[in-house]
């Protein structure tokens, strides 16, 4: 036993100096992470007296910035964020931007082929062309003046509200399109203007910097978007000339997990608006709402048992969704899960009733 505890301590004693022999200061694997601390500074390369040398140039010289059209950033703060890309149709070449509240269409196609589709979009939607120059790529409409449709209801209702704010008559609305060439492959860039004035009407307009509007504008974009398109053009449907008193056909059907669902043949922005008016017209209640998402979120919960068989209250979302039929509208919990069978009949007969 003794022998064994001698030879134990031998094989340590040798292990400690081997590892002090491989990773010590001192050792052939030594740690050289700090060496840079002594490090000596070394003079200089001097030539010597008498001796001429070749000048060189940089490989890599810094250019003069000029101060001309070019944007200059003044520090990392300043420099601009990349536009966002709010839609796009690459089929049609067609791209909607956004900087802030301001909007600009990308159109790639031949000022030729695009000015009388612009006029065509106008003339379409009912309007009266005031300015029709394309020459300087200026397309103005003149000002729009509310129907006084006591009995309708529905879209147009909500379109009038739109325009006129809260239904007065007092209230004018005038658009302006403007087409300049965009620089480099950019195509043709087409922006869009409102201005609102009250009776009497100005005899100089003074367009602003950003649109009275930006949210009708904004839709404007869009429907010239879907008009611009081939397919949209065909259709001429739009949310500023849509015959508002025809009647759209609305059905009741059911998915294939037999939950109902309401169908409504309509583009989405005359959609959305008549779902809009039809939970006012239901007094269903809305907390809040989101267009670009298509959801109304009800003020309305109901109970319903979580994963460990407890009941919770969930509030219920209308969704209005497009889709290949036209637009389904639909009530549900969260995006993956649908609302009771019994709540989502109540809710969507209670719309229909108010769409016929």
């Amino acid at each position: 036993m003794h022998i064994l505890r001698q030879a134990v301590l031998a094989v340590l004693l040798i292990a400690l100096s081997g590892c002090s022999y491989f990773f010590g200061d001192e050792g052939q694997f030594r740690e050289k992470s700090l060496d840079y601390q002594e490090a000596k500074s070394i003079e200089p390369l001097r030539v010597p007296d008498g001796v001429q040398t070749k000048p060189t140039k940089q490989r890599y010289p810094i250019p003069n910035v000029v101060a001309n059209d070019a944007f200059i950033p003044k520090d990392s703060g300043s420099v601009p964020r990349p536009r966002t890309l709010a839609n796009l149709d690459q089929d049609a070449g067609l791209e909607l931007r956004k900087d802030d509240q301001l909007y600009w269409l990308i159109a790639e196609r031949d000022s030729a082929e695009l000015w009388p589709q612009l006029v065509e979009f106008v003339e379409s939607n009912s309007f009266v062309v005031d300015v029709n120059n394309p020459e300087a790529g200026i397309l103005e409409t003149d000002w729009l003046k509310p129907r006084l449709l006591e009995n309708d209801r529905g879209v147009w209702k909500s379109f009038k509200r739109l325009f006129t704010g809260a239904g007065s008559q007092e209230l004018r609305d005038k658009f302006r399109i403007q087409v300049t060439s965009g620089k480099r492959a950019e195509g043709n860039i087409i922006s869009i203007n409102h201005v609102r004035n009250k009776l009497p009407l100005p005899e100089q307009v003074e367009w602003p910097v950003i649109p009275d509007d930006p949210d009708l504008v904004h839709i404007v974009y869009e429907e010239m978007m879907e008009f611009l398109s081939d397919d949209a053009r065909r259709q001429g449907t739009s949310v500023l000339s849509q015959d508002l008193k025809s009647v759209p056909k609305y059905t009741m059907t059911r998915d294939g997990n037999d939950y109902p669902v309401l169908v409504i043949n309509l583009d989405f922005n005359h959609a959305w608006l008549e779902v809009g008016q039809a939970l006012a017209l239901s007094k269903i209640a809305v907390k809040d709402l989101n267009r670009s998402l298509g959801i109304y979120y009800l003020a309305r919960t109901v109970m319903v048992k979580d994963e460990d068989g407890d009941e919770a209250a969930k509030e219920l979302q209308l969704r209005v969704i497009r889709s290949e039929s036209g637009i389904q509208v639909a009530v549900q919990l969260d995006d993956d899960t649908i609302a009771p069978k019994v709540e989502s009949t109540q809710i969507l007969n209670a719309l229909r009733e108010k769409l016929q």
